[in-house]
């Protein structure tokens, strides 16, 4: 049967040779002769598939554990990006290349502080510094992305949005040859960490000390301390591991405590050593991990589920708050062994454990009751020469001095960082920081940041934080690329909702009491710029971007023309077209699987004469 068409009316699609239809020849309007190139506009449809990924570059700052989760699943999941990564330091590593003290160990037990991609066997419960660094420094290696991607020893010292071109504009400087040259990128990623500007304290007489002075963050490796009379300023985290590890071989030691602290259990006490002490594992518990994954599996899940657990004894007036204070008070005055001026002195009356980031550091209340150690309360007086004069006036001589004193914690960057209107973070956050959820910066366009202000900084294990922040990150530069986005920028009225909402609930929490913290910026009464609610809350809200609250820029007029010419990027990829139905194959690979001539034999209705 022929089916017969009326010429159209319009002269467009005229056919002056209809027959040809009813004879199947090749005529003008069925076969496309007259199909427009634009409409009256002038818009044009794109010719490629929707899903195709524009060519978009990232420049990343840093070369640590964020970063090394970022380059393994871009490698794995992304198209068309091109990645530079400025690394100041002289290899990869971050904080776990800086930070050598003695005792320098995760807070986090090491089965959890671990890619869920890279599983490994570690040596002890709390891994140490070095091992965790050769971890990481294993992974760059076996990727080669150190060739690929990152350029060591070079530091970012200018970036500006240029609001035109849709790029960042960088000035970056090598720090072997000195030279500055210019870069650009649209989008950059700040993945330098937030403790990674490290200070000396502002003592008179410092540094004109003629013994060795060194920072925590800049610790000579293996310098012996065996025999010296060592003084170490600061009860922080790593002043509290210092003191423990060297309590034992140094002939004396001089430490302060400014503050009230609690010296608690760290993360992970139902699985530590005893009193929650760190402990190397067994051959015998290494080979039964490896040989039941398991189990091994199941380990790392009971180990998080306690880690998710403690953010209930955070929150104030809690029944988890009132037994974590009750315990660690018996512990601490166990162990001062009831010294009265340090009992009154160094354990909190005002605030809850929790209000600083516990760290493990099994030894150091001991330490400072021991016979080789002198602890002050009070202020330093000042630094001479030879050692230093205490607050009552008393001279007293060292041969090193330790400042484990921290970083800066303002969260401003060290360079210049400016927004479209030129506007620079340093002066933006001058004297209060906004962040959008930690991730990004409102007005400062395709900028995101591992852990910013309001991140999740003391809810344990960084590793499934990073790896969700990253795919976050993919989620948004995978929608520029598709798309054909110029910018987002999370919007500023939204930003301080959010800033809103969480400086209310931090009041219910242990981390806005009076205890002095890098997360209110080294002060008392800081801004508490931590994520307000548990890790699963975070977990949770960063699983997809809330794009309703950025300012998009499209380099479209037509904000459709990502659609292109009808046709899926999947129909010509490799990728299997009828995915939506389930994926053959026991490796579950989105790939077009090879079909045989068994079922057409089995069941089409012709092969068995139907």
């Amino acid at each position: 049967m022929v089916v017969k068409h009326d010429a159209p009316s319009s002269n467009l699609y005229a056919n002056p040779n209809a027959d040809d239809i009813d004879r199947n020849h090749p005529t003008a309007e069925r076969d496309g002769a007259f199909i427009p190139e634009t409409d009256a506009t002038g818009y044009r449809i794109r010719e490629e598939p929707y899903g195709t990924k524009r060519p978009i570059r990232v420049v990343l700052m840093g070369a640590g554990a964020s970063t090394l989760n970022f380059l393994k699943k871009a490698e794995e999941q992304m198209q068309n990006l091109k990645i530079t990564v400025y690394e100041k330091n002289h290899d990869v590593g971050g904080t776990w290349l800086e930070n050598r003290y003695p005792g320098c160990a995760c807070d986090i037990p090491s089965v959890n502080y671990q890619f869920s991609w890279k599983i490994k066997l570690w040596t002890h419960f709390y891994s140490y510094s070095p091992e965790i660094w050769r971890y990481l420094k294993g992974i760059y290696d076996e990727n080669d992305f150190i060739g690929k991607f990152i350029k060591l020893q070079h530091q970012v010292e200018h970036a500006a949005w240029d609001s035109e071109k849709g790029v960042w504009k960088f000035k970056v400087k090598d720090l072997k040859t000195g030279e500055v040259f210019d870069d650009e990128a649209e989008f950059f990623i700040n993945a330098g960490g937030v403790l990674n500007n490290f200070k000396f304290p502002d003592i008179p007489g410092l540094h004109d000390f003629k013994g060795k002075l060194m920072h925590s963050a800049a610790y000579e490796e293996g310098y012996p301390l065996e025999g010296k009379r060592v003084a170490v300023i600061g009860a922080g985290s790593s002043g509290v591991q210092i003191v423990a590890n060297i309590s034992k071989t140094a002939s004396h030691v001089f430490h302060w405590i400014r503050s009230p602290i609690w010296i608690t259990a760290g993360f992970g006490q139902m699985w530590a050593g005893k009193d929650g002490a760190n402990f190397a594992y067994t051959p015998e518990q290494l080979k039964y991990l490896e040989d039941h994954p398991q189990k091994y599996l199941e380990y790392r899940k009971q180990v998080e589920n306690e880690l998710n657990q403690r953010f209930k004894f955070i929150i104030k007036g809690s029944e988890e708050a009132r037994v974590a204070r009750d315990f660690s008070y018996k512990q601490m005055e166990q162990h001062l062994k009831s010294d009265p001026r340090l009992v009154d002195k160094i354990i909190p009356k005002n605030f809850n454990p929790g209000c600083r980031r516990p760290t493990p550091a099994p030894g150091y209340l001991d330490a400072l009751v021991a016979p080789n150690a002198t602890i002050f309360t009070d202020a330093i007086g000042h630094v001479t020469e030879k050692g230093f004069v205490d607050h009552e006036g008393k001279e007293h001589e060292c041969e090193v001095i330790i400042c484990a004193t921290g970083f800066d914690t303002s969260w401003r960057p060290r360079f210049p960082l400016l927004n479209g209107d030129g506007v620079d973070l340093r002066k933006f956050w001058e004297k209060e920081v906004v962040s959008y959820l930690s991730i990004g910066i409102p007005t400062y366009p395709n900028h995101f940041t591992f852990c910013g202000p309001y991140g999740p900084l003391g809810h344990g294990s960084f590793m499934p934080l990073i790896e969700r922040w990253t795919q976050y990150m993919f989620d948004v530069i995978g929608k520029a690329q598709e798309e054909n986005i110029k910018s987002f920028t999370p919007r500023l009225d939204l930003s301080r909702q959010f800033r809103q909402h969480a400086d209310l609930f931090l009041q219910r929490t242990a981390w806005t009491s009076a205890c002095r913290s890098w997360f209110k910026q080294g002060k008392t009464d800081g801004q508490a710029a931590v994520y307000p609610g548990s890790r699963l809350h975070f977990l949770h809200l960063l699983e997809r971007p809330r794009y309703e609250d950025f300012v998009m820029e499209y380099w479209d007029e037509n904000r459709f023309a990502f659609m292109g010419n009808g046709f899926d990027t999947r129909e010509s990829d490799g990728r299997d077209i009828t995915h939506y139905l389930g994926i053959l194959g026991g490796e579950g690979r989105d790939v077009q699987p090879e079909y045989g001539e068994e079922l057409v034999n089995q069941l089409a209705g012709w092969a068995v004469g139907l």
